[in-house]
């Protein structure tokens, strides 16, 4: 909606310093309901339009440096200079053009979430006010149509995709067919529930408790029909299904590039949602009376079975994160070979961390190309490629650990406390090496290069 209609956006809208006079305020009006062309876009139509962008490139998992650049870039497009400052809670934009200034408080971002799909469709309305094909209402309706899409895929194919992941994270770790079987059976009660809690309950932490529980005791009672195995594994594997390993990675990437305010914020809320996750799983331990062996970690698979594996858990996560079906192949490829890669890595007895490291590096690069041959963010096939590498189990492992010594208080063992922090040091470093992993190959004007390069050639045609 444009700024002075009702509806979701009503804009906050500060007059800092301008020379319209006592009648500025009807002349601003006035030109709002101008229908004009992008680049003669009035400052506060021009300030609307970059609000509403940012804010749904935030929540939709694009990172504060990506959001401010493209932003910024349509601003100067528009014929308006931009500052736009990002916070956890809000957007502020600064939008000025000779001697006419003001700003806008957008609405509160939120938790920002994954939507590939949406964060698609988004950079096609950006690309089509860069090269002034749109003008300010049309731009405006082409939000409002991408904002309200219902262009999620089924639940019930989420549901099966997600499921799938559990299971082929459960093998990625090692477990054995029953262990994998009840993972499975784990992760498509998580799916579906986590959907259906999400559509009435607005905490997150609520929700994933909630989810982990549940969703914990189907896999330990599904086990425990067929074999006497520790359901660790599948616990494990239906918990990753739950960890938000997009802002855990996006928050080394905004600290990283200097908004460390933004990044702080995503990592306590990541680092929140695990420990829950941990909490939970403990729960579930407590009530079944299983055991949690905090020593059973990832086991190894030959790097050609990993990558089969890790392809298919990526596309899963692809299917969650509403990736264009067009884009899944890349997503599928990136996990594989991101995956396989640190697999092949740590066979030759390379550390996790720089494992991971290169593992994300490579990627990267093969989301890198997706994004230049789709000429969209690179983020989209990148995070739901490494998602699977998030050392989820190391982070769970430490969290029952830590509840574990608390219980036993002065009579843990030195071996339990000494566990404890290895597992938390190593899920801190290996996160940290993914998120620069990924950091290094997406960072810098990416967007602004291609696109330039790819305007010239179809001028040149």
């Amino acid at each position: 909606m444009l700024p002075g209609k009702a509806g979701r956006d009503d804009p906050f809208i500060n007059i800092l310093a301008s020379d319209m006079g006592d009648n500025g305020m009807a002349g601003i009006s006035d030109a709002i309901h101008e229908q004009s062309s992008s680049a003669n876009m009035t400052a506060a139509q021009a300030a609307h339009l970059i609000a509403r962008l940012g804010r749904l490139l935030l929540l939709s998992g694009a990172d504060t440096a990506h959001t401010v650049m493209s932003v910024t870039n349509i601003a100067r497009r528009v014929g308006h200079n931009a500052r736009v400052l990002v916070t956890p809670q809000a957007m502020l934009v600064m939008v000025g053009a000779h001697d006419r200034y003001l700003t806008k408080v957008g609405q509160k971002v939120g938790a920002p979430g994954v939507d590939m799909g949406r964060l698609f469709a988004l950079e096609r309305v950006i690309d089509e006010v860069e090269i002034d094909t749109l003008d300010a209402a049309a731009i405006d309706r082409r939000i409002d149509a991408v904002e309200t899409s219902g262009g999620d895929y089924p639940l019930v194919v989420v549901t099966f995709g997600l499921a799938t992941t559990t299971g082929c994270l459960s093998i990625l770790f090692g477990s054995s067919a029953p262990v994998a079987a009840a993972a499975f059976v784990a992760g498509m009660v998580s799916a579906w529930l986590r959907k259906r809690l999400l559509a009435f309950v607005a905490s997150p932490f609520v929700v994933t408790f909630t989810v982990a529980v549940i969703s914990g005791l189907i896999a330990v009672i599904s086990l425990r029909l067929t074999s006497t195995q520790s359901p660790i594994l599948a616990l494990t594997a239906a918990g990753m299904i739950l960890v938000p390993g997009v802002p855990l990675i996006n928050a080394i990437r905004e600290i990283a590039s200097g908004h460390a305010d933004n990044g702080i914020a995503r990592l306590a809320n990541a680092t929140g949602l695990i420990l829950l996750i941990a909490f939970a799983l403990y729960i579930v331990g407590i009530i079944t009376g299983a055991e949690l062996p905090v020593d059973n970690g990832p086991g190894a698979l030959p790097v050609g079975v990993d990558a089969f594996f890790a392809g298919l858990a990526a596309a899963g996560f692809a299917l969650l994160f509403n990736v264009p079906p067009r884009a899944i192949i890349f997503c599928i490829v990136a996990g594989a070979v991101g995956h396989g890669l640190r697999t092949a890595l740590q066979q030759l007895d390379v550390p996790l961390p720089l494992s991971s490291f290169v593992g994300a590096l490579m990627a990267a690069v093969v989301a890198l190309l997706a994004g230049r041959f789709h000429r969209v963010p690179p983020v989209v096939f990148a995070f739901p490629g490494v998602v699977a590498m998030i050392p989820g189990s190391y982070g769970f492992r430490a969290g029952i650990a830590g509840l574990q010594v608390m219980e036993l208080g002065s009579a843990a063992s030195a071996t339990l406390v000494a566990t404890t922090l290895g597992l938390a040091i190593t899920t801190a470093v290996t996160t940290i090496a993914i998120g620069l992993g990924l950091a290094l190959p997406l960072s810098g004007s990416w967007k602004a290069t291609w696109f330039k390069n790819s305007r010239g050639r179809e001028n040149d045609s």
